[in-house]
């Protein structure tokens, strides 16, 4: 199924419009700035105003209504915007752009910093602001800083942050 990108904005604001309709989030289709899919259609790609970005900060999102809600992704969403300057808090490097990811059809309701995520929007914002290297900050409970460095030439992108350990141990392979 195509969709315009019409109904798509007006599904994905029923999605953020938050559970409790006694108090509805004040987010609409005027804060989206593009809507798409990443290459290979992995994941929606969502631009907004920062206006619009800021809106979604604690609003109670429907996870399993955005992982029904369209088929025309295999896995998370990404929601972005450019940063404004001195959108960064004190104490914070200066950024080019924010961001957010869902994974709905992976099980996952928000990743705290999604690298694979920042091979999209590293390009992304990268042509929209003319530079080769960008930095994002990904806002979510955790948070953190990407460095996304364009190698146009090899189509590669090149990813630089921290990283915090979830899990180790070893795995054993037969031959």
């Amino acid at each position: 199924e195509n969709e315009g990108e019409s109904a798509l904005t007006s599904r994905f604001v029923k999605f953020f419009s938050g559970k409790n309709e006694s108090n509805p989030c004040p987010f609409s289709s005027e804060h989206v700035l593009h809507i798409g899919t990443t290459d290979g259609k992995e994941d929606l790609f969502l631009e907004l105003t920062e206006e619009g970005f800021d809106l979604l900060r604690g609003i109670d999102v429907d996870h399993d209504a955005l992982a029904r809600g369209w088929d025309g992704y295999s896995r998370g969403v990404i929601i972005c915007c450019c940063a404004s300057q001195g959108s960064s808090p004190e104490n914070i490097a200066p950024v080019d752009f924010r961001s957010r990811f869902f994974g709905p059809k992976v099980g996952i309701d928000e990743d705290p910093v999604t690298g694979s995520a920042h091979c999209s929007l590293g390009p992304y914002f990268g042509l929209k602001l003319g530079k080769t290297t960008v930095v994002g900050r990904q806002e979510s409970e955790r948070s953190g800083l990407v460095e996304c460095t364009l190698k146009q030439e090899e189509g590669r992108v090149n990813i630089v942050g921290t990283a915090v350990t979830t899990i180790s141990g070893h795995l054993a392979i037969r031959i």
